[in-house]
């Protein structure tokens, strides 16, 4: 339901956003927020309103409180996040320099200052449990990897769209639709795959379906069509909507009560570490890539000129992208198999009070 709802929002979005930055310019797009914003927050002060019933959580027994916020954990990962992120975005301007260097020393000290203080402390952010599950450590690599590739194909997509093809907004939206509908539709399918298959199928399937959609991006160009355009988004939708749907059921389902939050918390974070991650590195590896690849041409050339300079830097950069795609595909092969139907005999004995067990009773009449 989630994934289907997301895929919603990405079909009204790159449509709606497209017609009011064709029409009235970019900064149109701000306002799609306020009217949604404004019937929550109504509906909201609607359900507390002075007529309706106070609803008040129970009071928590002080034996059993709840752990506290490890808000110096919560400082030192986003510290870690921030500079690594930061640091590769500017690495197109800076190019490897001392300062990237630093940057990117500071990130790996913030973040081994983050797992010992993991250790030392009494209310860790995450409970050491969680990460240490043979499963939930897979699903959210698979998940990175995904959202990296996805994300990291999308941008360069979008400047191949609008600046190689010279497409609008608009237009560049109706050419990107089919990863929305794919994730509608995909979403139930995976879940219903993801009961049969098991999770590993299923999670192997959705990666290599998105492998084979960011390298048939790599191949676009100039005379690409509509239809081939559509295609690499087509399999994009569908394969991250089947890693979404399995990765997450995967990283929830096997969490405790306790530990539940924390898991939902390390998947979001894991969908938002992702396409950072892979919008950095495309950015990165395009200019890489368009400083080897200029041919010696003048750029007195032009808009016609950029455009070639582009392309020669898009086929590498979603070369890589797919690699990443696949290292998650190999990370899917640890996810759980197929669960077995439990047999008869397994099922749980039930025992009657101050008497045998139903089963000595079955046997014996």
């Amino acid at each position: 339901m989630r994934t289907g709802a997301i895929g919603l929002a990405a079909v009204a979005g790159p449509l709606v956003g497209g017609a009011l930055t064709t029409h009235l310019g970019w900064r149109a797009v701000f306002f799609v927020n306020v009217a949604p914003a404004l019937a929550m927050g109504l509906a909201a002060l609607a359900v507390q309103a002075p007529s309706a019933p106070a609803v008040r959580a129970p009071a928590t027994p002080r034996e059993s409180a709840r752990p506290r916020l490890d808000l110096p954990g919560a400082g030192l990962l986003a510290v870690a996040l921030a500079g690594l992120v930061h640091t590769l975005v500017g690495v197109p301007e800076t190019g490897w320099t001392v300062a990237t260097a630093l940057g990117l020393g500071c990130a790996v000290a913030a973040g081994g200052a983050f797992v010992r203080h993991e250790r030392r402390t009494g209310d860790p952010l995450v409970p050491p449990g969680v990460l240490r599950s043979d499963t939930a450590g897979p699903a959210l690599g698979v998940l990175v990897a995904a959202s990296a590739a996805l994300f990291g194909a999308l941008f360069l997509g979008t400047y191949y769209l609008q600046d190689v093809l010279a497409l609008d907004p608009l237009d560049s939206g109706l050419r990107a639709l089919p990863l929305a509908v794919m994730m509608v539709l995909g979403a139930p399918v995976a879940a219903m795959l993801t009961r049969r298959q098991g999770p590993r199928r299923t999670a192997v399937a959705g990666m290599v379906l998105v492998v084979a959609g960011v390298l048939l991006m790599s191949r676009l160009g100039r005379g690409s069509g509509a239809e081939a355009i559509g295609g690499c988004f087509l399999l994009l939708g569908a394969g991250f909507a089947t890693v979404m749907v399995t990765a997450t059921t995967v990283v929830v389902r096997d969490a405790s009560v306790d530990t539940a939050g924390v898991a939902g918390g390390l998947q979001q974070t894991a969908m938002n570490i992702g396409p950072a991650l892979g919008v950095a590195a495309a950015t990165t590896l395009m200019s890489m890539a368009g400083r080897d690849g200029t041919g010696g041409r003048p750029p007195g050339d032009g808009p016609r000129w950029a455009a070639d300079v582009f392309l020669s830097a898009m086929g590498p950069a979603l070369t890589v992208l797919a690699a990443v795609a696949a290292a998650g595909a190999l990370l899917a092969t640890r996810l759980p198999g197929r669960s077995a139907p439990r047999r008869p005999e397994d099922q749980p004995v039930e025992e009657l009070p101050d008497g045998p067990p139903r089963s000595e009773i079955a046997s014996s009449a």
